[in-house]
């Protein structure tokens, strides 16, 4: 009896298995994916795979060992410090910014809690104008708040919510201040060791870090890929700056899901992670990250006892639909393949395209022309393909997102549907430089 139990335990494993493989590989066929994939509920591994190639140059495969840059899910991180520093009496998550900051303009208006939550006001710094060249100087945490401090605030403090990467530099800031140690170190001793983790740490382009994958780009080549432009990710500690692995980041879902650090039941806790609902009403945690040449995606189901981590070494945000799809597959539920994405020829006149798109105010996107073929980037981004799919049509691989323009009665390129439907108004003929 106990062997009939064990065989049939082992086909259903099986089959699951080749449920999950046969939806990623749906995704790689489409070439929105490579990296690797984990999956687990209640405490052990139903699914862990790796695709694709970790250096193409070198022909390295992805593995379980292989690193990848996660960016925003350093802000799981970072939260858990704060909470950790506040169970230890050492700071309130009503503090002022101006306890740490004292001559930061509207500082005692803002609180550590409005950081973590995203209501704080501050601009995030990929929206102001500087970033694209400041990038690639060395942008330190002191660097950021000096820079910061010269701008003023999106929004009163508390009155909205607008995602903020500052507010996650100024976080990891806090805890320098706090501690009394570099941010890395005091993650090092008191987040990462505690739970296990070996294999996370800080993403430096110019440091040598065994085992990590090389970040790609979408590209109009015969590989569909170009190596991503590398630029100093110091100003990204706090709120983007670590690498790890699905094993590791598995440990971490782990603590989280028995309480170490939070409750993962508590949304109003969840700091870092954003509260979800699917649309069969399981409750989850996640939080997705993306960079030049990466993309991941993490999430813990609390109540189902499940998580699912998929890291990707291809700039394409795929891999938070395929996490979607993965979380409803260990759900018992049977989501959609992905289908084969329509190729078209590019336009006979591709410059009539070019020129600058608003999204809002302090968010544009840019559309040029090179080789005859289109490129967008928004706001402190880099230019990728608009691969065509039809007449007006394309897709943005980078967001995975279809791009559609729309032309006024005259035929003339009027605006840009993000999505298909918002519509992003045309106000240049040309980039901005």
């Amino acid at each position: 009896m106990a062997a009939l139990s064990l065989l049939l335990s082992s086909t259903l494993a099986a089959q699951s298995g080749a449920r999950y493989d046969r939806q990623i590989q749906a995704y790689v066929h489409n070439s929105d994916f490579s990296g690797s994939v984990l999956i687990a509920r209640d405490g052990r591994l139903l699914f862990q795979k790796s695709y694709g190639m970790a250096n193409h140059e070198w022909g390295i495969p992805n593995s379980e060992k292989t690193k990848f840059h996660v960016a925003s899910v350093t802000k799981t991180f970072t939260a858990a410090a704060i909470l950790q520093l506040e169970r230890a009496g050492k700071l309130k998550l009503n503090d002022p910014l101006s306890k740490y900051i004292p001559d930061f303009l509207n500082g005692e208006r803002i609180t550590i809690e409005q950081m973590l939550s995203h209501t704080s006001g501050l601009p995030d710094f990929y929206s102001l104008p500087e970033y694209p060249l400041r990038k690639y100087q060395r942008v330190t945490l002191p660097d950021l708040v000096a820079w910061v401090k010269t701008k003023p605030l999106d929004f009163f403090p508390g009155s909205k919510s607008s995602y903020s990467n500052t507010g996650y530099a100024f976080l990891a800031y806090i805890i320098e201040q706090v501690s009394g140690k570099p941010y890395e170190q005091f993650l090092a001793e008191e987040i990462l060791k505690p739970a296990s983790m070996k294999d996370t740490g800080a993403f430096r382009d110019d440091a040598i870090i065994a085992n990590r994958a090389t970040g790609y780009q979408p590209a109009f080549d015969e590989h569909g890929l170009r190596n991503a432009p590398a630029y100093d990710k110091t100003i990204l500690t706090g709120s983007g700056s670590l690498y790890s692995t699905t094993a590791d980041l598995y440990e971490w879902c782990r603590a989280v899901e028995a309480n170490k650090f939070f409750n993962a039941h508590d949304a109003s806790r969840a700091y870092g992670w954003g509260a979800r609902e699917t649309r069969t009403k399981h409750k989850f945690i996640e939080q997705s990250g993306r960079d030049p040449g990466f993309s991941s995606h993490i999430a813990v189901f609390p109540d189902d006892r499940s998580i699912v981590i998929v890291l990707g070494n291809l700039e394409d945000a795929a891999v938070n639909t395929m996490a979607d799809d993965l979380a409803a597959i260990a759900l018992g539920e049977e989501p959609a393949l992905p289908q084969p994405r329509t190729k078209a020829a590019g336009p006979a006149h591709p410059e009539e395209f070019a020129g600058t798109y608003e999204v809002n105010p302090k968010f544009l996107l840019d559309v040029r022309v090179e080789d005859s073929k289109l490129y967008l980037r928004g706001t402190g981004g880099d230019y990728l393909p608009l691969e065509p799919t039809g007449k007006d049509a394309f897709f943005y691989r980078q967001l995975y997102v279809k791009v559609v323009f729309r032309r006024d009665k005259g035929g003339k390129i009027e605006a840009l549907l993000w999505n298909g439907d918002y519509p992003c108004k045309k106000l240049s003929d040309k980039p901005q430089p």
